[in-house]
């Protein structure tokens, strides 16, 4: 599945983190989002075809976010249970497009090694702008692994067919989203992370009273 929004949707971040996060803690066992942080995937646990729970990662800047998820189909199962909770209300558009179809299936998993948590990069600058950089076809400049994943998310992001981005073979690999990361990944803040800016804390003023009253012993 893929589902992409502004950078700055508060409300749909936090929808798709916490029923990711809420089905992730059901299906692989762990008491609250702390744990599932710290979780990693045990080689049985990555063998289990029928463990079920979500995997996948984002892509952001600071115009959009792309979610890619994964997980097993079928009623009752966590997939099935994330697209109804996000399905969407109304056609695809600017402020929230989801490609979905129970239909296009995988054979296997492509994200085991970001275990039950979303891997999240942020990229320096936005994805359009990298893209544009004459360097970008420069091989000297950018790999051709590197190119390659760039004009995916790019091709990726237009598309309105699930099957499209399956047949294109548009989703990267693990590795290739690491390299990304390197290479133009930037630091994750608060907003990043949770989809909502960091409330400042108020600073109070404590005005210093002194006591002239003289102590007698």
């Amino acid at each position: 599945m893929i589902i992409i929004v502004p950078y700055k949707a508060p409300q749909s971040v936090q929808g798709i983190q916490n029923i990711f996060t809420h089905l992730n803690c059901l299906g692989l066992g762990v008491e609250n989002e702390q744990y599932l942080s710290t979780k990693e995937l045990t080689s049985e646990e990555k063998a289990n075809r029928r463990l079920d729970f979500l995997g996948g990662f984002e892509i952001m800047d600071k115009e959009f976010r792309i979610f890619v998820i994964e997980g097993i189909g079928g009623q009752g199962n966590a997939m099935d249970t994330f697209y109804k909770t996000n399905e969407r209300e109304r056609p695809n558009d600017k402020k929230f497009k989801l490609l979905y179809n129970p239909l296009v299936k995988f054979k296997d998993r492509k994200y085991l090694d970001f275990d039950g948590t979303i891997k999240k990069i942020k990229l320096q600058g936005s994805l359009s702008s990298i893209i544009s950089n004459p360097e970008v076809f420069l091989r000297h400049k950018v790999p051709e692994d590197m190119f390659e994943i760039l004009t995916k998310l790019a091709e990726l992001r237009q598309l309105e067919r699930l099957h499209l981005v399956r047949d294109f073979n548009l989703f990267p690999d693990t590795a290739n989203l690491l390299t990304l990361e390197r290479k133009y990944g930037d630091l994750l803040n608060y907003e990043d992370l949770l989809g909502v800016r960091q409330k400042r804390k108020r600073k109070i003023k404590v005005a210093a009273i002194t006591d002239n009253a003289e102590t007698k012993s």
